[in-house]
């Protein structure tokens, strides 16, 4: 079982597991004992609804671009058959504001050259890489939201009522406004800027805050 240790000596973990019994936790339901294998829930019944919701909100939300989950400048090298194959975890490509900049997309796992027609790439590429973090690797800000975000739409789908999830809603916000701060902590910013995260995180964080030096310049 994957663990975080802080600093009082307190032991948190971060499974999927976890984040499927704060949902289940969310409606009142009794949570699965540690131990209990994710792959073996019965579709149709709660926990296996929490495992897609959680699986979904995993990938919604880092899709969105985090200090924690971006390569910028990341260098994209042609294999010696002229292939750029991306790793399964890739969430999205960005190639900034280059002039051929929706010349590249990744298409089949790989990526593909549409002035071209291609997946034969000439040259090495320069792109800011988004990945997908398994839930061991994402900080302690970023799991949390995640999970309280999951449990937040699977109180919504399994119940419904509104008025039942306000503690949750809140719980949510307060996940959120944590990571952006550590978002915040984690870079410079100024107020002009092109970076993929300034896009991803319309609505998320201010964005006369959003923008990083380190970004590249074409």
């Amino acid at each position: 079982m994957s663990q975080t240790i802080f600093a009082d000596g307190t032991i948190w973990s971060k499974t999927k597991l976890d984040m499927i019994n704060t949902c289940l936790l969310a409606i009142g339901e009794t949570p699965f004992i540690e131990g209990t294998l994710v792959s073996s829930l019965l579709i149709g019944t709660d926990g296996e609804t929490a495992k897609r919701i959680v699986e979904t909100t995993m990938i919604e939300v880092q899709s969105r671009g985090w200090y924690f989950n971006i390569d910028y400048n990341f260098k994209l090298i042609p294999d010696t058959s002229g292939f750029i194959t991306m790793p399964p975890n890739t969430l999205r490509v960005d190639f900034g504001n280059a002039e051929d900049k929706h010349r590249y997309v990744i298409k089949n796992g790989s990526i593909y050259d549409y002035m071209r027609q291609t997946f034969i790439i000439e040259d090495i590429l320069t792109a800011d890489v988004i990945w997908l973090h398994d839930y061991s690797d994402l900080p302690p800000e970023a799991y949390e939201y995640i999970g309280l975000r999951a449990a937040r739409k699977f109180q919504q789908k399994v119940i419904g009522a509104t008025e039942t999830d306000a503690f949750t809603v809140r719980d949510e916000a307060d996940a959120l406004s944590n990571l952006q701060r550590r978002q915040l902590q984690s870079q410079d910013y100024k107020i002009l800027n092109d970076r993929v995260s300034t896009r991803i995180h319309n609505g998320y964080l201010q964005r006369a805050l959003y923008g990083n030096t380190a970004r590249r310049n074409f």
